[in-house]
């Protein structure tokens, strides 16, 4: 096929799909036009119809052609088509017995047709509008998403600024701190991206790796979607488990691994966290910021955090009931 001609039928067909959600101007030419159309199409469909069944209903074919001009171009639009349609059906559909005068016509039929498309267009009307006004609430939904995560980034940017002014002898917290905040900002972004309801966990996950060797990170498990709440927790768990073994475990080591799967049990996820090599685990002495964290996270959400401190690597289980999105 000529790359030029699938070109031009993909811009046709995507014309048509914008004229169908957005619709067109009320009372415009275009829209009038599309009316016409409309009616055009159901006299071909009427004599091809016609061809198989001549007894057909005079008046049928039009019904959808004044359903789908009402929706695109408004009650102007379906009125004009409804009139239009009603005049063809009459001129060259119509039985003979309705040819005597104007005023011996099947009246019944016409009363139906008249009735039957008022109706179609008054609920068209009523499902356009409702149509436009969600449509109108979406887009400043979405404007008011966009201002919220624009003063979000802004209000940890100038905390990340206090912190640094404040903390500016203690480096190492300087940049524990420094780097959660910029772990939340990234989960925020998800977060904003979905309209502040779910983050996709190997999203959170593709995220928080970026910076490192993805030949050394392998994770698995179902798609799951973690509601907002859950999802700031989880980014902070994994950032902390990440941080730690880039300074102490898989990461700070050449031939360091971690694997990551998860699954879930009704409405528990469950994590596992393995890392590998040739690393040399020592169990902590006392109980650092990062695991008080890590248990915190978990007990806010009805979890567990199970830690193996075992000759040959790090594991970690952490058990989360998500709540309903």
């Amino acid at each position: 096929m000529d790359d030029s001609f699938a070109g031009g039928v993909g811009e046709r067909a995507l014309a048509w799909q914008t004229i169908w959600l957005k619709g067109l101007d009320a009372r415009s030419p275009k829209a009038f036009a599309f009316a016409l159309a409309c009616v055009a199409a159901a006299t071909a469909v009427h004599v091809v119809i016609g061809l198989v069944r001549p007894d057909t209903v005079v008046f049928a074919p039009y019904y959808a052609a004044t359903l789908v001009a009402t929706l695109v171009g408004a009650s102007a639009a379906g009125s004009f088509a409804m009139l239009s349609g009603g005049a063809i059906a009459y001129l060259f559909f119509a039985p003979p017995e309705w040819r005597f005068a104007l005023l011996r016509l099947d009246l019944v039929n016409w009363a139906l047709y008249g009735t039957s498309s008022a109706v179609i267009i008054w609920a068209a009307v009523s499902y356009r509008g409702l149509v436009q006004r969600l449509r109108e609430e979406q887009h400043q939904r979405q404007l008011l998403n966009g201002e919220l995560a624009h003063r979000l980034r802004n209000t940890l940017a100038n905390v990340q600024t206090i912190l640094n002014q404040s903390l500016a002898g203690e480096r190492e917290l300087r940049e524990k701190i420094n780097a959660r905040l910029t772990a939340l900002a990234a989960t925020n972004d998800l977060l904003v991206f979905s309209g502040w309801r779910t983050a996709s966990l190997n999203d959170i996950l593709a995220g928080e790796f970026r910076p490192y060797d993805p030949a050394r990170v392998a994770w698995r498990g179902e798609e799951i979607q973690c509601p907002a709440e859950a999802a700031t927790m989880l980014a902070l768990m994994i950032h902390e488990l990440a941080t730690n073994a880039a300074k102490y475990g898989a990461l700070s080591r050449p031939d360091g691994r971690i694997d990551i799967a998860w699954h879930r049990e009704d409405r528990m996820l469950v994590l596992d966290w393995v890392e590998s090599g040739d690393l040399e685990v020592v169990p902590p002495k006392r109980q650092g910021f990062g695991t008080r964290l890590l248990n915190s996270a978990a007990r806010g959400f009805n979890g567990t955090v199970e830690t193996k401190f075992l000759p040959h690597g790090f594991c970690c289980k952490i058990s989360l009931l998500l709540p309903e999105a």
